[in-house]
């Protein structure tokens, strides 16, 4: 891969230009690693975050560089506003062990679009951002959070993973820090527990997404970021897709040891995130639509493994061979996804069977396996 071509046509095309870099940086400097955090009204938490960063192994920190998107939109209150401006104030005057930029999107003809703005797009104008300093299509770029901690060990562990080029992306094993309100304390590990236990069950039907989707444990390398054409722009979810993008380009590693200590706050900030989902056990003491049996998965694996064994079989064959094996539910989801006609295409498309798995497998992606969870558990 070319870094050069795909860089500028990436460049062309996708790049994401906004905001004010709080300093000029030499474009002939560049770096191995890159850690983005949007950062939304949160004084109380970013120092701490960059703390935790500031504590890394010191030959691997002074190659990296740190960029902090402080945004809202042009219509956020004030109080987000003047957080944003005392968040940015106290830091372009603090120096660390490693080089960093704040980049201002909340003043006056900084802040995003009202239409755009959110944690997708904050995420996206530091990711661009870190492109025009990359050394090659192998630099690392890091997703934080505002109100994430990071062990002494995080980007070297990262570093060791990805050092021999046969790891393109990665999720970073995670456990939130400890809340002081017992009720949330209590939420939030049965939250952790059953985020990865549906992680494992899906991995565990041979689909490659398995994993958990969240913002603040993605790792990926320059030219996976490049491939999928970049972070999305979306308000709420932009890690489940950036994920699921990336797991229809390359293998989805997960990084066993626990590195990032997420915050475990109740503030309903984001749709389905982490603070979402504590207000909602505050309310009623469980979560939605995250309770699937053991059969929903099997289904899934079987599904998977009928399209494995028996690929080349004929169209109808194939078909017969999932209609005869499957639920009720399962026969009825997918033919409301139009099966028969997705497998034609698919034996019109593919060479051989890797191509067929793979296109199967786009298809069969991490969305609609999440529709097919929800619809086995809505029907029974």
């Amino acid at each position: 891969m070319n870094v050069g071509v795909h860089l500028q046509k990436y460049i062309d095309k996708k790049y994401l230009c906004a905001g004010n870099p709080h300093k000029h940086l030499d474009i002939n400097k560049k770096y191995k690693f890159f850690i983005v955090i949007p950062c939304y009204n949160e004084f109380d938490y970013l120092f701490s975050t960059l703390e935790s960063i500031d504590k890394q192994n010191p030959n691997l920190v002074n190659n990296t560089l740190v960029i902090i998107v402080i945004n809202n939109s042009a219509d956020s209150d004030s109080t987000v506003k003047n957080s944003n401006n005392k968040t940015y104030e106290k830091l372009i005057k603090l120096q660390f062990s490693f080089e960093f930029v704040a980049i201002d999107c909340f003043s006056n003809h900084n802040a995003f679009k009202n239409k755009l703005a959110g944690v997708g797009l904050a995420r996206k104008v530091g990711l661009d951002f870190s492109l025009k300093f990359i050394e090659n299509l192998n630099s690392i770029f890091c997703s934080l959070d505002a109100d994430t901690i990071i062990n002494e060990n995080y980007l070297d562990i990262i570093d060791n993973r990805f050092k021999h080029n046969t790891v393109n992306a990665a999720v970073v094993n995670f456990s939130h820090q400890k809340s002081s309100n017992s009720i949330i304390e209590q939420g939030i590990r049965k939250y952790e527990k059953i985020l990865k236990e549906i992680a494992n069950n899906i991995q565990k039907t041979g689909s490659p997404y398995g994993y958990v989707s969240m913002g603040s444990t993605i790792v990926c390398n320059a030219k996976t970021y490049i491939a999928v054409g970049g972070m999305n722009t979306k308000k709420a979810t932009e890690d489940f897709y950036f994920l699921q993008s990336i797991a229809k380009y390359t293998k989805v590693h997960k990084i066993k040891k626990v590195l990032v200590h997420p915050s475990s706050r109740g503030e309903n900030r984001v749709y389905l995130g982490t603070g979402f989902r504590m207000d909602e056990y505050l309310k009623s003491k469980s979560f939605k639509n995250l309770n699937f049996s053991k059969e929903s998965y099997l289904e899934i694996k079987k599904i998977i493994d009928i399209i494995d064994l028996h690929w080349s079989d004929s169209n109808e064959a194939l078909l017969q061979k999932l209609m005869n094996n499957l639920n009720k539910k399962s026969v009825e989801f997918i033919k409301k996804k139009n099966i028969s006609k997705v497998l034609k295409k698919f034996k019109m498309n593919a060479k051989n069977k890797n191509q067929f798995i793979l296109l199967f497998n786009q298809w069969f992606d991490a969305l609609t396996i999440m529709k097919f969870l929800k619809f086995q558990k809505q029907v029974n």
